[in-house]
């Protein structure tokens, strides 16, 4: 319809073409007319001129008459035309509308092929789940019927069995009405016993009332309970404890040794390594005068029933004379060990070699405050590390809060106790030693501690307050000072002066080191224990961790001596002497089952 349309268009294209030619000519002719007419009416005649010139005019006119009728027909044309091509135009776009439209139908189509596929696949799948299903209820049906027919039979049995059941429910209720009775029964009697119980409560209470009265006063007297304690702990044990020589660590331990002794023979040795008074001890317990008499009057007498006495100092041994045994000083030497810095301190702590180390340990009670203090004045490079316990508890805390408000945090270092076998080792990095002890402690007066030894072993020189028996000490092997006070100023002038003064020091710390061993003190030892072949050693102390003792242990090991020992400890550690057993028990009031054995680290 378009090619034919268009052709038509192209026909009127050329017609119109055409006319304009021949307009074109027509407006030729007409201009020649007019020429003609304008030299003929130059040239004629009147007459003839106007009849030529009427004639021209008329086939001017006719010719202008043809020329616009020509035109009319030429723009009809051109409307057609232009009519003609908007309906082409709308054809068009209604055929390019067909086409887009016949491909969306051909998508369609191949989509609905591919569906009518799929269908075709499912439909397939679905007849053979049909027949599946068919076979299934086939399957269902034989079963449906079988469970029927047990149903049936199952039916018979509940019948059977609701008859049994109800037969049963009738011999049940007659049970529970006497169940009724005998519980009314049981009812009434648990409410005698209720009221039986609710009377025996308030006399119980009424004792526990008048037992807790009577506690109050009693338990300020526990000490000299407790010094029974030992040998209840022991008699409940089927262990032979007997020896030539029984050790007592303090006088506490003495009865049982005594008991012992009785009953087996042998010699009482009590170490007395601090003062006899408790209320002379660096934490004296808080307890009635009149229980603090008591105690201590025990001590005395304990201490004259002895056949010896040991101690650390001569301070203390002089206070032990007037009970009439021979007393030993057996000084808290360590064996010779030749200790050398690692730089294990330093790293521990992150100094560097730069800053000074001044290093204390042991129990502190008193006296830190002034060291503290001391501090303050002297260089910020000067640090203090503590391998310490500091006690009780609320002192611990004041001195927490005393480094604070002087802004030491960070040069004091506070690190707890050591390990007895990493302690010289670890004290040989230090620059310079501490011993923190106040002189007007009682106990501290006469003391002659551990530290001292571990510092010489360590080669570490060493400050401390005024205190006889360490003073007669330093003064004799020149590797440390005795300060006449322990004020702030004292303290810092020592140190500083100590710090110029360490090499010599040094090397007198060597020399005090080689003469001050334990090693030599071990004939004399010997000797003032009777030179046993069995000794049985008494403590209320962990005696699997205290030192002294150890040491004292492994002398008699080496030399041939078996060696008992029964201690109060909640958590022993295993003994590496050879030839020793260690007994311990871990109830304080005497609850226990008796002694238990302490494994041995061999």
């Amino acid at each position: 319809m378009s090619a034919e349309l268009r052709d038509l268009i192209r026909q009127q294209q050329d017609s119109i073409r055409q006319l304009q030619r021949q307009n074109a000519e027509l407006s030729a002719r007409l201009e020649q007319l007019r020429r003609r007419s304008a030299l003929s009416g130059r040239g004629a005649s009147a007459d003839g001129g106007e009849v030529a010139q009427q004639d021209l005019a008329a086939a001017l006119e006719a010719a202008e008459k043809r020329v616009a009728a020509r035109d009319r027909q030429v723009q009809a044309l051109e409307k057609r035309v232009a009519v003609r091509e908007e309906r082409i135009d709308a054809v068009q776009k209604r055929t390019d509308a067909q086409k887009d439209r016949i491909e969306s139908l051909e998508k369609q189509a191949s989509n609905l092929k591919a569906g009518t596929e799929r269908l075709t696949t499912a439909l397939h799948t679905y007849r053979n789940r049909v027949e599946g299903l068919k076979d299934t209820v086939t399957t269902l049906r034989d079963q449906l019927s079988s469970s029927r027919t047990q149903a049936k039979e199952q039916k018979a049995q509940l019948v059977e069995s609701l008859q049994r059941s109800r037969a049963s429910t009738v011999h049940h209720r007659d049970r529970a009405a006497a169940e009724q009775q005998k519980l009314a029964s049981a009812r009434e009697r648990a409410a005698q016993q209720r009221e039986k119980l609710q009377t025996s409560l308030a006399v119980t209470r009424e004792r526990l009332k008048t037992t807790t009265e009577l506690w109050s006063p009693a338990r300020t007297y526990l000490s000299s309970y407790r010094q029974g304690l030992l040998y209840e702990e022991i008699e409940k044990s089927d262990i032979d404890l007997s020896a030539d020589t029984y050790l007592s660590l303090l006088p506490s331990t003495v009865p049982a040794a005594r008991i012992l002794s009785r009953k087996h023979g042998g010699r009482v040795i009590c170490d007395c390594v601090e003062n006899v008074e408790v209320n002379k001890h660096s934490l004296a317990p808080t307890i009635r005068p009149s229980a603090l008499e008591l105690v201590n009057l025990t001590a005395y007498g304990s201490l004259m029933c002895c056949d010896g006495m040991m101690t650390v100092s001569h301070a203390v041994a002089d206070t032990l004379t007037r009970f009439g045994p021979p007393v030993r000083v057996q000084p808290n030497y360590r064996y010779y060990e030749e200790a050398q810095p690692a730089g294990e301190l330093r790293q521990m702590l992150g100094l560097g070699d730069t800053e000074t180390i001044l290093l204390t340990s042991g129990n502190i009670v008193e006296g830190f405050e002034n060291v503290l203090q001391a501090l303050t004045l002297l260089p910020s490079t000067v640090h203090l590390v503590a391998f310490s316990r500091i006690s009780p508890h609320t002192y611990r805390e004041q001195i927490e809060t005393t480094i604070k408000n002087l802004g030491l945090n960070a040069r004091v270092h506070l690190m707890g106790l050591l390990p007895y076998d990493q302690v010289a080792g670890v004290f040989a990095d230090a620059d310079l030693g501490l011993m923190i002890l106040d002189p007007t402690n009682a106990n501290h007066a006469v003391s002659l501690p551990n530290r001292v030894f571990d510092f010489t072993t360590a080669t570490l020189p060493f400050a401390v307050p005024p205190v006889p028996e360490i003073a007669r000490f330093v003064e004799e092997h020149g590797h440390g000072v005795a300060m006449p006070d322990d004020s702030p100023e004292t303290w810092a002038a020592t140190i500083r002066s100590l710090l110029t003064e360490l090499p010599q020091r040094r090397a007198a710390a060597r020399a005090a080191r080689a003469q001050a061993t334990w090693e030599s003190l071990e004939d004399g030892l010997m000797e003032f224990l009777g030179q046993p072949s069995t000794v049985t050693m008494l403590g209320f102390r962990d005696l699997t961790r205290y030192q002294r003792f150890l040491r004292i242990a492994q002398t008699l090991s080496d030399r041939g001596v078996a060696v008992k020992a029964v201690c109060f400890s909640q958590s022993p550690v295993p003994v590496e002497i050879p030839n020793t057993e260690f007994f311990h028990f871990s109830d304080r009031y005497g609850r226990g089952e008796g002694l238990e054995r302490v494994p041995n680290a061999h």
